[in-house]
């Protein structure tokens, strides 16, 4: 057995033996092959301190998050979308007198919600936004938008399920035709206020001039645009974040049945329905966390020192920052071969925090852009249920470390998000179309220590 000098390092030696097997279960099934005529680094000092996601663009998304969270540890967080409506066709006329039957919010729903479907309920109310929603500006996940909170346009009270995986039945318009039922994909509708619509909509002759839809861009510089929020009605409850898929096309939008008198023929009144569309493209979340008064908020305020449990969340929310101060130590090796560098961070069943199903791992370059640590960390890495851990391959930074062919920045751990990944660019982004977090043994937990194992061999 050889031992490095330095401090912190343990070296353990390997021999070319057919029988060779690694005892230490908390560490890596390292296939024998790997060990043959390798050495064994096994570092401990590796701080891990929980900090602030970046901010990112919070529109385009392949769903949106919408409600409210609260939690112990990740204190509130609170998730609203802006929309942008489009014009169904140019020059758009609702016939002479138009008359309301009603107008709904439909709103497509995503593959997941989150939190308490079981004993909460929740209000859906909607609002004109105060400014307009300009498809080409972009929209970060902490834009704060101008809306009126206190009057609502649209509403659905009492909410006791989000039932996103079930479809239902609507109403079909027949022109000259009775009215049928009609199964549609899961969705939420929300009723839209009577005066509101009438008035910004079929009153042609007084507020709903015909300039405001003569084109996309004057009628939404005139409607500016929606902003749906989602509320827990019990202040004590944990709350829930329901996901909306707005990329599905031809679903969600604003739904206007009305009955007219065409001009060709007045004397035929008849049930007509038009939809604003609303897209993913024309969508953004606003996405607020607090952290007050949280275990969460004491790392945020003591960056510099090492915790013993740490956390990721998505959402724009929080990320693991790990920093390897002993690493540079191993160019006292000269040349050496990186077999297998490996990252084992184990979770925190204390915590009482769930376990998420894949994290992400990179690093920043002197720009502070993400950049992957290995390619083969292009997917993240995903849960290991039956060892209770995460298993990072390293092994390209570390040799790129030791040769002198990269400088050693800060790694971060960020949670990932299993129905969307990429399969053509690398899965570093922050995430905001899931809402899992993650509790994970740092530095200084006694138990469960974050390590870095490194086998690697000289040349002869």
């Amino acid at each position: 057995m050889n031992y490095l000098s330095r401090s912190l390092f343990i070296l353990v030696s390997f021999f070319a033996l057919s029988s060779c097997q690694k005892t230490d279960n908390i560490g890596l099934d390292i296939d024998p092959q790997d060990t043959i005529n390798s050495s064994y680094l096994e570092e401990f000092n590796i701080g891990t301190v929980t900090v602030r996601e970046d901010s990112v663009l919070a529109s385009s998304l392949a769903q949106f998050p919408v409600g409210t969270l609260t939690d112990p540890i990740f204190g509130k967080t609170k998730s609203d979308i802006a929309i942008g409506l489009a014009l169904p066709s140019t020059a758009l006329t609702f016939g002479t007198k138009p008359t309301l039957d009603s107008a709904v919010l439909v709103l497509k729903y995503g593959k997941e919600f989150f939190g308490d479907s079981t004993n909460a309920f929740y209000s859906v109310t909607v609002h004109q936004l105060g400014e307009e929603y300009k498809s080409a500006s972009r929209y970060y996940n902490t834009r704060k938008w101008q809306y009126d909170s206190t009057k609502v346009i649209g509403s659905l009270p009492n909410v006791s399920r989000f039932a996103w995986n079930d479809s239902i039945f609507v109403r079909q318009i027949v022109k000259g035709a009775a009215d049928t039922l009609l199964k549609v994909q899961p969705q939420l509708r929300i009723p839209m206020d009577r005066t509101f619509i009438e008035d910004h909509f079929l009153k042609n002759e007084t507020t709903a001039l015909p300039a405001n839809f003569v084109s996309n861009a004057a009628f939404q510089k005139y409607i500016q645009g929606l902003y749906v929020t989602i509320k827990k009605n019990q202040p004590g409850d944990k709350g829930g974040v329901i996901f909306f898929d707005l990329a599905t096309t031809g679903v969600s939008g604003l739904e206007l049945y009305y009955k007219s008198s065409a001009t060709a023929t007045p004397t035929v009144i008849d049930t007509t329905k038009v939809i604003f569309a609303v897209s993913n493209t024309t969508t953004s979340a606003s996405i607020k966390h607090d952290y007050t008064g949280t275990p969460v908020k004491t790392q945020l305020d003591i960056p510099t020192q090492s915790f013993s449990t740490v956390y990721t969340q998505p959402m724009g929310g929080l990320r693991t920052k790990i920093t390897m101060p002993n690493l540079n130590d191993t160019k006292a090796f000269d040349k050496i071969a990186i077999n297998k560098a490996e990252l084992v961070i184990n979770v925190d069943d204390q915590s009482g925090v769930e376990k998420f199903p894949r994290l992400a791992i990179y690093t920043t370059d002197i720009a502070g852009q993400r950049q992957v640590v290995d390619q083969v960390s292009y997917l993240g890495v995903p849960y290991d249920k039956t060892n209770k851990r995460y298993v990072f391959n390293v092994s390209t930074y570390v040799q790129r470390l030791i040769n002198g062919k990269s400088d050693q920045y800060n790694i971060y751990l960020a949670p990932l998000d299993e129905k969307f990944l990429s399969t053509k660019t690398a899965n570093i982004s922050p995430v905001l179309t899931t809402a899992g977090r993650t509790a994970l043994a740092g530095q200084s937990n006694s138990d469960m220590k974050i390590k870095l194992n490194i086998y690697y061999t000289r040349p002869d």
